[in-house]
């Protein structure tokens, strides 16, 4: 056993020393450009299919369901509570030994911001979350009790306030309030009585605004704040079956403090009744990702300069409308969807560095995910392996996959879904003999030569598009000014992977995909998917494109002097 362990340490030390002096050597001597990629042996690197913003994960048929997907690193964010899923259980970490885990969660409800963001490897946990189920909902009247509450406090104050949210609709055909005005009925209210907690001003330091008792509420959507007395509060609604329905009622808890506060908790932990929670589980690896991020440059940038462990963006969700609507969730509004993509560009110009992450959120079914770049995990710890796929995310040693979606001879999603092999066999910086870059070399593999036989690769700089070479292989050269100075403010590299043709047989030219814009391209399909189990897009709409090419994002070199 010894000597297995000595083994063990001398090839993992080796490795490390290798993985050094490779990035020392692709760093150069002037530190003039920032490389993520700096150190990756391409010829013996594995690719580590993750998920930096991902729901689901609570059991063994959710994590095999990943699994089948090609997900091996598995980082599921669940909320209410925001609890990491880590470690897994023993017994399916028996059985899968080629997962790598990492702690993760949402964190949200923020007094300061309507930010919600994930900690990739920290171990902080906050909030609570009961609702009520269907059968519970159709009691009339409901008395329900909410239990193991903490009690409101001075000193800690958000760890007593919860949320109620109650959604009531109209049971009857006339469902217009324009209507019930006409015809001189009354609307149909319910009367709220709350026991054991008092409203409060979540916005205003939490200040109380008194009991809840006989409150009418009308049809439509209501969010109550509450300050718990006791750890237990009672609910009691008494409604009409006949004129409403309850269909969401449930007592939630999220973060209930200013973003800085819960950054420093998820980042470093804290001390809360003589216990350290939070912090990174490794202080190398992992940090903040931004979630959806629907507001602008001005509202982000606070938090990007914060700290340097707050990594990066969303620049694809899937649930919000993929390369972003500033709309929010679910946007209806007409294409092209672009705003986090824009907002990437954006942040980069600025000069601040900004990893880019690419996810499905609840959409199980959807596209988007994090290939990380890493070192061989053979004979590693799954503590080691944990830390490799961590300090990658912290590196930004990884890429961003939108893919094509699997399908069956009948046009139905299958399993593995929006799995890829398609990949950057090479991302890396050509230097002179002094160390002096010179250009970014890059080249593709992996894509499936029958159904999607063309390539293409594009860089782009902060000018925008600034070369489309149509092949596996491409170089960017790093033109510089009269001082000397890289000119491009930074370079990242997409890559396409697309077949001959699209709308069931028309042709798809090199010519023609350079004029699209990545969110054309990404909704680029031969036909439509009926809503059904592989569903995979928003609740609006009834039919969805599915999806025909392969798109690969790097993350960017960035110019360092001179910014």
């Amino acid at each position: 056993m010894t000597r297995r362990f000595l083994l063990l340490t001398i090839a993992w030390l080796t490795a490390a020393w290798k993985f050094s002096s490779l990035r020392a050597k692709n760093r150069g001597t002037e530190d003039e450009l920032e490389d993520p990629y700096a150190g990756v042996d391409w010829d013996v690197c594995e690719y580590l299919h993750s998920m930096s913003h991902q729901h689901q994960g609570q059991t063994d048929a959710s994590r095999d369901l990943f699994h089948a997907m090609g997900y091996r690193h598995f980082a599921f964010s669940n909320y209410y509570p925001s609890a990491p899923t880590f470690p897994l259980p023993s017994q399916y970490r028996a059985a899968r030994t080629d997962v790598i885990a990492a702690p993760n969660a949402e964190q949200h409800s923020f007094p300061d911001t309507p930010l919600h963001f994930n900690s990739l490897g920290s171990l902080l946990a906050t909030g609570y979350g009961s609702s009520l189920s269907a059968a519970q909902r159709a009691a009339a009247p409901i008395q329900h009790r909410f239990e193991n509450l903490r009690v409101y406090a001075a000193e800690h104050p958000w760890n007593g306030v919860y949320r109620l949210d109650i959604t009531l609709e109209s049971a009857e055909a006339s469902t217009s309030p324009a209507e019930e005005k006409e015809s001189g009925k009354e609307s149909a209210t319910a009367l709220l009585t709350i026991t054991g907690a008092r409203q409060c001003d979540f916005r205003e330091g939490f200040a109380d605004k008194g009991p809840v008792a006989d409150r009418p509420l009308a049809a439509g959507r209501h969010t109550l704040h509450l300050r718990a007395l006791a750890t237990e509060i009672d609910l009691a609604l008494v409604y009409d079956k006949a004129r409403l329905q309850v269909t969401r009622l449930r007592l939630m808890q999220g973060s209930n403090r200013p973003w800085r506060d819960v950054f420093r908790a998820a980042l470093d932990g804290e001390i809360v009744a003589g216990e350290r929670v939070g912090g990174l589980l490794h202080p190398d690896g992992g940090g903040i990702t931004l979630n959806h991020p629907t507001r602008t440059l001005e509202e982000y940038a606070p938090m990007l300069d914060h700290d340097p462990r707050v990594l990066g963006i969303e620049v694809w969700n899937q649930l919000t409308s993929g390369f972003g609507s500033a709309r929010g969730f679910y946007s209806t509004e007409a294409g092209p969807h672009l705003h986090f993509y824009r907002l990437w560009d954006e942040i980069l110009k600025s000069g601040r560095r900004c990893w880019g992450f690419f996810v499905k959120d609840h959409n199980t079914y959807g596209r988007g995910r994090n290939i990380l770049v890493v070192p061989g995990l053979e004979g590693l710890s799954p503590e080691e392996r944990e830390a490799t796929a961590l300090r990658a995310y912290r590196r930004g040693t990884f890429f961003g996959s939108v893919a094509a979606l699997a399908v069956n001879e009948e046009g139905k999603t299958v399993a593995p879904y929006d799995h890829s092999e398609f990949r950057f066999r090479r991302l890396l910086v050509r230097r002179d003999d002094a160390g002096r870059a010179l250009a970014v070399s890059v080249a593709v593999t992996g894509q499936d030569h029958t159904k999607r036989p063309n390539l293409q690769i594009r860089f782009v700089t902060d000018r925008g598009i600034a070369r489309i070479v149509d092949a596996a292989e491409a170089e960017f050269p790093l033109e510089r000014d009269e001082t000397g100075e890289i000119e491009p403010l930074f370079v990242r590299v997409e890559a396409f992977a697309y077949p001959d043709t699209h709308a069931r047989g028309k042709p798809l030219t090199a010519e023609a995909l350079r004029r699209m814009d990545v969110s054309t391209i990404s909704l680029l399909h031969d036909h439509l998917l009926e809503k059904g189990p592989g569903f995979f897009g928003g609740p609006h709409e009834l039919r969805v494109p599915v999806p025909i090419v392969d798109m690969i994002f790097s993350q960017p070199f960035r110019r360092l002097r001179n910014a």
